[in-house]
């Protein structure tokens, strides 16, 4: 616990709030996509949908929000928040399907579980790379 709470402290608090809004947006558009394209696309096509909605949408919001770059190369810097979510992406994709396909946890809890084992993954990425702040 503690060592989580050192973390949240290294992390500014507006970056907690638009990852905190980012992260209902990912988790209600996962449900949403879930119900609508399950039968369809199966829970790996579901994931990997999940993540370009929610990749563009939280790059957005962290441009526009937290890191507030300016006279940057905005589609450069789109592409690399790609690199940085592939891992993020990968793993959570893979928490997905063994939390819905191998343990048998609800659609509910799983999209949750994936996405608090990639919540910090975002930050050092976003702030080296993505944005280069």
């Amino acid at each position: 616990m503690k060592f989580l709470l050192n973390l949240l402290n290294k992390i500014p608090k507006k970056f907690l709030i638009i990852g905190f809004i980012n992260t209902i947006f990912g988790y209600v558009i996962g449900i949403f996509n879930y119900y609508v394209f399950y039968n369809i696309l199966g829970i790996i096509g579901v994931g990997i949908l999940n993540n370009i909605i929610s990749i563009s949408f939280s790059f957005f919001m962290f441009k526009k929000f937290v890191f507030k770059t300016i006279n940057t190369n905005w589609f450069y810097e789109y592409l690399r928040s790609y690199i940085v979510y592939a891992v993020k992406g990968i793993i959570g994709i893979f928490t997905l399907w063994l939390c819905v396909s191998v343990l048998n946890i609800n659609i509910y809890f799983s999209q949750g579980i994936s996405m608090l084992v990639t919540i910090f993954l975002s930050y050092t990425g976003h702030k080296k790379f993505t944005f280069r702040v």
